[in-house]
């Protein structure tokens, strides 16, 4: 199946910071592993000056954290989800 985005989008400055946990040969993290490497460099390329972080463990279950100005975070479980939905989460706590 192709999955294709039309535009990726360029994330608020109140956002300070993107942190994707992920189980690099988990189960449940298959949908996060293929958002990031078919994704990533355009989401990176879209945001330059956003710190992107993909962080590997093994026996984690996947998770997005994203960091505002004042320190505020938000955490979501990106557990057994496809590269659209991923795309979603990120584009709700990117605005």
């Amino acid at each position: 199946m192709r999955i294709t985005f039309p535009r990726l989008a360029a994330f608020t400055a109140k956002l300070k910071e993107v942190r994707i946990i992920l189980d690099p040969s988990g189960r449940a993290s298959k949908g996060v592993r293929e958002y990031i490497q078919k994704f990533y460099p355009n989401l990176k390329k879209s945001n330059p000056n956003l710190p992107i972080l993909v962080r590997e463990c093994a026996g984690v279950q996947p998770r997005l954290w994203a960091r505002y100005e004042n320190g505020k975070e938000v955490s979501m479980s990106l557990t057994n989800q496809a590269a659209p939905d991923i795309q979603k989460q990120l584009e709700a706590v990117g605005k």
